[in-house]
């Protein structure tokens, strides 16, 4: 019998194709869509193992497709997230070596014309979910939450156990202490509550109070609300105040601040998301001063990619999620024994692109600050500064100066990738202007005031190398990085860069307490180190025996215990 030429090449095809198949790695795959059945591109498809932090992230393509390759055997859950539409989840994907799971998955949106033109209310049977006090973008970002993202619930098991509808109370606790600097130092003592409210499609919000005490007596207090209007759209007021012990050249006193703070989200689509606001600061150490710092940010994202536009007059305050932390003491000095409030002006345009275990960002920024803040650390008190240039934190043995006005336009490129499973690498190069105290400027018996004449503003560097993960077969997380430039700089490069900006070695170690997966409750020791080579000390004067130094950061070493419920 004579096989024809289409048949015969049909059936070697066939030999050789399926062993192939049967030969190749593990993979799970599949297609999303929305209840119309129209493919979604741009969703984030998180793949999960064991553990609660995603092994792989990936992003859908123009046919809403998505694939992981190249998996071990075991058992995988795969969720997807997408902006204005409620997360899906697929659970117990078990694979191994010959497995090819095809999992798809459709998204629910979560309005509808005719749910809000009138607003229909939720009932009460309807199920609950975390929608009620978190928002995610289209590329996975917290957008909206007062919490760290680790204050989240630890598990899956978690949130079944207490979803957010009855789960209205969530709190966080910590007990920290070691060396620390400006306003930081002592004993620390922390409690924040959040009052969850209101429904999953309208009218959520969140209701928190935030306290801060010392033993060294500086304390922190802070109240905010947070109303969810529409998707997309979010209104957030926070007040708070501080008061530290301080000297300022005419004996012991008080530095009190009062932060008024508010801003607001609009999504005016499903890509293009805008945040402005503003924050009424008013600080009082013998004199009182004030000042007005609003901030601006647009954000242009689809599938990956993410282009956005910040204008910022403080460092830590550009964006709403600012307004969820207590921070740091604001950028304030004295100069000529009076108190100054640093005057910035911060503008960036960046570009970011998105890839699986991959994250591309480059930035152009342009800065102009008037009486900036250096940061200067010594044992000597403040009644041997006679020009009244020296705010000190008697605590501490930390001290603040003004420096001088300066700006300029810089750049950055950073890039971060996952390696494997659970670790991240990340590297940054900057470059921009910087204060800078060259060698030789100080002088034995000099006046702080002559010393601080040989300050000059150069242009300079700095590289950054980090990572960040989970130590093999545990939960603790590490932190390192090493982020160098020249130790005659005393500013950062890139200033409002408030991400990865821990100048020269740092560590940070993170160890949970107990099973995390059989309660919701979360104990957990976290060590920190920073600077431990103390480099970038700067001696800018001498007097009786002891030595000042300017630095950038100070060389500090924390540790506490922390507990969330």
């Amino acid at each position: 019998m004579r096989l024809s030429t289409p048949k015969f090449a049909l059936a070697i095809l066939l030999s050789l194709t399926v062993p192939a198949l049967g030969e190749a790695p593990a993979s799970v795959s599949g297609v999303v869509q929305n209840n119309d059945h129209a493919p979604l591109m741009g969703a984030v498809v998180e793949l999960f193992g064991q553990d609660p932090i995603p092994l792989l992230t990936a992003f859908t393509d123009i046919h809403g497709h998505y694939q992981f390759s190249n998996l071990a055997p075991g058992r995988y859950s795969v969720r997807v997230l997408q902006a204005y539409f409620a997360p899906a989840q697929r659970k117990n994907i078990r694979v191994d070596g010959t497995t090819h799971a095809i999992i798809d998955l459709t998204l629910t949106s979560i309005f509808s014309m005719s749910q809000w033109f009138p607003a229909v209310p939720r009932s009460t049977e309807d199920p609950a979910d975390d929608w009620t006090w978190t928002l995610r973008s289209g590329v996975d970002r917290p957008i909206l939450r007062w919490a760290d993202p680790a204050d989240y619930a630890s598990s899956e098991k978690d949130r079944s156990r207490h979803p957010s509808g009855s789960r209205p109370i969530s709190g966080h606790g910590a007990f920290t202490g070691g060396s620390a600097q400006f306003g930081d130092g002592g004993l620390r003592q922390e409690a924040l509550l959040r009052l969850h409210q209101g429904g999953a499609y309208s009218n959520a919000g969140e209701e928190v109070l935030h306290f801060q005490t010392s033993t060294t007596g500086a304390a922190f207090f802070a109240a905010g609300v947070e109303r969810d209007p529409a998707p997309g759209d979010s209104v957030r007021a926070v007040a708070t105040f501080r008061t530290l012990p301080v000297d300022y050249g005419s004996g012991l006193g008080r530095l009190q601040i009062l932060q008024i703070r508010g801003g607001e989200q609009l999504a005016l689509s499903d890509e293009l998301l805008t945040q402005f606001g503003a924050e009424t600061e008013a600080a009082q150490a013998g004199r009182t001063v004030t000042a007005a710092l609003p901030f601006m940010a647009v954000h242009l994202q689809e599938a990956g990619n993410e282009i956005s536009y910040r204008l910022a007059t403080s460092s830590d305050l550009q964006e709403l999620t600012d307004l969820a932390s207590a921070g740091e003491v604001p950028a304030m000095a004295m100069q000529n024994g009076t108190l100054q409030l640093t005057r910035a002006l911060h503008q960036e345009f960046s570009i970011q692109r998105k890839v699986v275990g991959m994250q591309l960002e480059a930035a152009y920024f342009y800065d102009h600050l008037v009486d900036p803040v250096l940061n200067g650390y010594g044992d000597v008190s403040a009644s041997e500064f006679a020009s009244g240039d020296v705010l000190l934190d008697p605590a501490t043995g930390a001290f603040r100066s003004a420096g001088p006005n300066y700006g300029g336009g810089g750049f950055r490129v950073f890039a971060t990738r996952q390696v494997r499973g659970s670790v991240w690498t990340a590297f940054e190069y900057a470059e921009g202007p910087a204060i800078a105290l060259p060698a030789g400027s100080s002088v034995a018996g000099q006046s702080f005031t002559d010393a601080l004449t040989g300050l000059a503003t150069e242009r300079t560097q700095s590289v950054l190398f980090s990572m960040h993960g989970r130590v093999l077969g545990s939960k603790t997380g590490w932190d390192a990085g090493y982020r160098w430039q020249p130790e005659a700089t005393i500013t950062a490069v890139d200033p409002f860069n408030t991400g990865l900006n821990a100048p020269f070695l740092s560590v940070t170690l993170h160890q949970p307490l107990g099973s995390t997966n059989s309660s919701p409750d979360k104990l957990e020791l976290e060590f920190a180190m920073q600077n431990i080579l103390a480099q970038g000390y700067r001696p800018v004067y001498i007097v009786a025996g002891q030595t000042l130094f300017f630095a950038q950061a100070p060389r500090l070493v924390t540790g506490g215990l922390a507990f969330s419920f």
